[in-house]
């Protein structure tokens, strides 16, 4: 099975192909990426001229491990994110409840199915999600931390994350899948549970939900490597505005997927990286 790695950041994209099973040269292409706003958000594009080659077969796992690193290697085949850094979240996927005709599996609590074709690289386990029909969104999603404070209801609470740099993971796409895929992460100023914006409101300068993230590029049925610095993040514009994302406070992790399109997702081994 073929693969690929690729950086992402708001205005540069790095991709190199990976070939699994057997080591094979290809080449590294730098190309320019435009961070856009409004709608459709920051986008990594691939053009540009090509670089030197590049070889591998999996990730180089050797040197130095940080264990709490790995937010969810999937390999438990539950809801659940792995315990370790403070974070005890869970994975959830759904819709809008307008759409009449959308449908989405699983629908509500999500845990990962056995990879088809033996795996990737060692690993057996992925999350999968597919659906239709949606007219205004549908997301697969992973919080950090689930719980009460001071007695009160439970619910999303902040992790802080300050010390990291970004965010890495596997993901493919089905063959009959759009390739629209937008990876994004909230904060304390974007979730309702923050207390800061306003979750009645669908748009304006108070409203919920505008996340600072990036459009995946080079989405096709190849497993992509994606390391994507929380600096090349940018918002939609629709909602409450922030200067940067609060890395202090990430509530979750989302991949939304375009209205009225036909998505079937596949994602693997997402981890913190940095400093």
């Amino acid at each position: 099975m073929r693969h690929q790695q690729v950086w992402m950041a708001a205005g540069t994209l790095l991709a190199a192909g990976l070939l699994a099973g057997g080591c094979s040269s290809t080449t590294e292409v730098v190309g320019t990426g435009t961070g856009g706003a409004g709608g459709g958000g920051g986008s990594a594009g691939l053009s540009g001229a090509a670089g030197g080659p590049s070889t591998a077969s999996c990730p180089d796992n050797s040197g130095p491990v940080d264990p709490t690193a790995m937010i969810d290697d999937m390999e438990a085949p539950d809801p659940t994110v792995l315990m370790v850094g403070g974070r005890n979240g869970s994975w959830w996927s759904g819709g809008d409840m307008v759409s009449t005709q959308g449908s989405i599996t699983p629908d509500g609590n999500a845990s990962a199915e056995l990879i088809p074709g033996g795996g990737r690289c060692g690993s057996h386990y992925a999350m999968h999600v597919t659906g239709h029909g949606f007219t205004s969104w549908a997301v697969l999603t992973v919080s950090f931390r689930y719980g009460s404070v001071d007695g009160g209801a439970a619910g999303l609470l902040p992790y802080d994350a300050h010390d990291r740099t970004g965010i890495t993971f596997w993901a493919r796409i089905g063959d009959t899948s759009a390739d629209q895929v937008r990876f994004g992460v909230s904060d304390m100023y974007s979730r309702p549970e923050g207390g800061i914006c306003d979750v009645s409101m669908p748009s304006g300068s108070t409203a919920c939900y505008d996340t600072f993230g990036v459009d995946l590029a080079s989405l096709d049925t190849r497993w992509t490597q994606y390391r994507i610095p929380f600096s090349g993040l940018v918002q939609r514009n629709f909602g409450l505005e922030e200067k940067v994302l609060d890395t202090s406070t990430l509530y979750t992790i989302e991949f939304s997927f375009a209205a009225n399109e036909t998505f079937d997702f596949w994602v693997d081994d997402i981890a913190f990286f940095g400093p």
